[in-house]
């Protein structure tokens, strides 16, 4: 999977990017080659699994058209992080913020799941300190209508909200 926005590339990883995923892949610990091989592993498996209205986990790189070999970030679809819930989920490299690339992310995870997975909501969350992430969320139209437990707002947007939202941020 391939998607072209403005200035950057969603995409799914490779073989070829196994030193990508391991310079890039969060974890609390260094991540070695042999770390990014099941890793790779695990997302090809999920998107094997992923059918309408059932995602399973959909993550795509992120990187810069100007420089489509390095990995500024991760995005995505997660149907496994909530029993019933199907949550996005971005996260680009510090270096590469402020630049609309999460708002760009989102909107293109919306319009896969709404368009192309058949899906009627979508859901998403962060952390309460996270202004950028959480201006982000209500930038493309999803509502925060509950919390967590530890107060960190949980989002939603529908089909109907995304074509009404999304329409106004494109003609911006």
């Amino acid at each position: 999977m391939e998607i072209f926005i403005d200035e950057i590339i969603l995409r799914t990883v490779t073989e070829g990017d196994i030193e990508e995923i391991a310079r890039m892949w969060d974890c609390p610990n260094e991540v070695t080659i042999e770390d990014a091989y099941q890793a790779l592993k695990y997302m090809e498996q999920t998107h094997n699994k992923n059918r309408p209205k059932a995602i399973c986990h959909l993550c795509l790189a992120v990187f810069q058209k100007k420089n489509p070999k390095k990995i500024i970030g991760w995005c995505g679809l997660d149907g496994e992080a909530e029993p019933g819930k199907t949550v996005l989920f971005y996260n680009i490299d510090k270096e590469f913020r402020n630049r609309g690339y999460a708002t760009q992310c989102v909107i293109e995870l919306l319009k896969y799941a709404f368009e192309g997975m058949e899906y009627d909501v979508i859901y998403g969350g962060c952390s309460k300190d996270n202004y950028a992430s959480y201006r982000v969320m209500q930038k493309v139209g999803m509502r925060n209508d509950a919390f967590y437990e530890n107060g960190d707002p949980v989002f939603c947007i529908d089909k109907e909200a995304y074509h009404y939202e999304v329409k106004k941020v494109m003609e911006k």
